[in-house]
């Protein structure tokens, strides 16, 4: 029996392999978004601690030249922490986009895999079909050359049979 070849192989391969490069495009921007949401939680973490230790300052000595720093410290955690998540945003919808663009290389090799598996089906059927042709042919033949044997016996007992009844 002849192997099943689909004639369009290459395009489906050509497919799966597109949509790999898409999901390792996903699987890159979605740790990027989950780094810079650790860098986000670091920020705000940091912002907190800082809070503590400004309001334990002002407690100790509310004119020290000292707050200033901590003052400084926190808008510029504050400005880090608005532009993490300005990042946050983008790489959202960034992640977003990509998972739509896995999705369509998915459909598209889907319709290619499942076209595939439709002609190989077929592929087999037909070819099951030929084996049984083959195998009904052989029958017969066989049938017939046995019949040919016994053909002079079976004559033979027909006269017989006839010179009998006379």
């Amino acid at each position: 029996m002849a192997k099943f070849r689909f004639s369009l192989e290459t395009l489906l391969r050509h497919r799966e392999n597109i949509e790999q490069k898409e999901r390792d495009e996903l699987l890159r921007l979605t740790y990027k978004y989950q780094v810079e949401l650790h860098n986000r939680e670091d920020l705000s973490a940091k912002f907190q601690e800082t809070l503590n230790e400004l309001s334990l300052k002002q407690n100790e000595n509310p004119a020290s030249p000292e707050l200033n720093y901590y003052y400084l410290y926190l808008n510029r955690l504050t400005y880090e922490i608005g532009e993490c998540e300005k990042r946050l945003l983008k790489l959202q919808s960034e992640v977003q986009a990509q998972k739509e663009v896995v999705i369509e290389a998915s459909k598209k090799k889907k319709t290619l895999a499942t076209m595939k598996a439709k002609r190989e089906r077929e592929y087999i059927i037909a070819q099951d079909k030929q084996e049984q042709k083959e195998v009904d042919e052989l029958v017969v033949t066989r049938y017939a050359s046995r019949e040919s044997e016994y053909s002079p016996i079976l004559e033979s007992r027909k006269i017989n049979a006839d010179l009998k009844q006379k």
